[in-house]
């Protein structure tokens, strides 16, 4: 297939009414998860771009060319203008200069979905939402399994408990398996940097993962409990383990003591990245478990497991677009318990290979 595949490439003619589907960094864990799937549903409009030309082609050789390889440099505003020419939906896998991409998608009336858990890029975009409004467009954040999943869960249980004033969410994950470079790297950035991120009341619990036994979760600065905490009303807190409890005690250990802030200090940040993304310990296997509780002690909670988070936040990541695509939500900047109803979402995925469980009220 011709393609987009340089700056200095022609344009690939596309039929008015076939607007193809680009997903940026679309050869990477999670963007290679996203466009392949999109390519099984959209076989032909669907693009995999980003700066090394050569990966992308890999990825879409490897699809049997149902996804289209293209290059992309997002700090370039002659690629940018060239690939969304046209464009239906651009799918954001990576975090390099998102608002900009964003502010370029919207103000051409180009959907946007973009995995991003960081809270400075959520808030950056979300500053869009009267460019989307006015242009037609829908943006569509917090997707992929956290936040994303961790979100309709929060949303689930806060509307089957309206009482409810506090939502722990906890995250079990896997040290087996591919998580990405970029995965790694925002983990990392988030261990090393002081305080981590997280709220200064926020402290670690013990609790009790479904099928996994018990474990000391600890709180993490992931995107969902700010936004949860806005658009519910309730203290949401996030919190995270690894599936090894002895490398979860000593990471943690090691943050509390002030070990990896030192070692920033001294530059070593890019070998933590380096080390943690080679740590291959235990199983691929995820799991999030959410609890929303009121102060009379009533509780709610619901569970999703699967196996490969990179993968379960592509697929998740993937059919966002493709509602965009096929029944595209209201204009404006949304997270994604507003594109839809959560019930609605969370019974959808138990078709993937995930399982979905909502645990009594207690």
């Amino acid at each position: 297939m011709d393609g987009m595949n340089g700056s200095n490439d022609e344009h690939r003619s596309w039929p008015s009414t076939v607007k193809p589907i680009v997903v940026i960094g679309g050869y990477g864990a999670v963007g290679g998860a996203v466009a392949r799937q999109l390519g099984a549903w959209f076989p032909g409009r669907t693009v995999a771009a980003g700066r090394d030309r050569a990966k992308a082609e890999a990825l879409a050789r490897s699809t049997g060319h149902t996804v289209e390889g293209a290059r992309i440099d997002v700090g370039d505003p002659a690629d940018v203008d060239r690939i969304l020419d046209g464009a239906a939906v651009v799918v954001m896998c990576v975090e390099r200069a998102n608002a900009d991409l964003a502010r370029a998608c919207l103000s051409r009336g180009v959907h946007y979905v973009d995995v991003t858990a960081s809270t400075p890029v959520i808030r950056a975009v979300a500053s869009l939402d009267a460019l989307a409004r006015r242009h037609g467009a829908t943006a569509v954040l917090s997707v992929g399994v956290a936040p994303g999943l961790t979100n309709l869960l929060a949303r689930h249980c806060v509307d089957r408990l309206p009482s409810a004033e506090m939502v722990d969410i906890s995250l079990l994950l896997g040290q087996g398996g591919d998580h990405g470079v970029d995965s790694v790297r925002w983990i990392v950035e988030n261990l090393v940097r002081p305080g981590g991120g997280r709220r200064s009341d926020a402290r670690p619990l013990r609790v009790t993962f479904p099928g996994r036994g018990h474990r000391t979760v600890h709180p993490f600065p992931f995107s969902d409990q700010d936004v949860i905490s806005t658009s519910s009303s309730v203290r949401a807190t996030t919190r995270i383990c690894l599936d090894s409890p002895f490398v979860t005690s000593a990471l943690f250990g090691l943050r509390a003591a002030g070990f990896f802030e030192a070692a920033r200090r001294l530059g070593a940040e890019s070998a933590f990245i380096s080390a943690f993304s080679r740590l291959r310990l235990g199983s691929d296997r995820f799991v999030v478990h959410v609890t929303a509780s009121d102060a009379a002690g009533n509780a709610v909670s619901s569970t999703v497991a699967g196996r490969d988070v990179c993968r379960a936040t592509g697929l998740v990541t993937a059919h966002v677009a493709r509602l965009l695509v096929t029944a595209p939500g209201p204009p404006g900047v949304l997270h994604i318990d507003r594109l839809r109803p959560a019930t609605a979402f969370l019974d959808e995925f138990r078709t993937y290979p995930l399982t979905v469980e909502h645990h009594p009220a207690y």
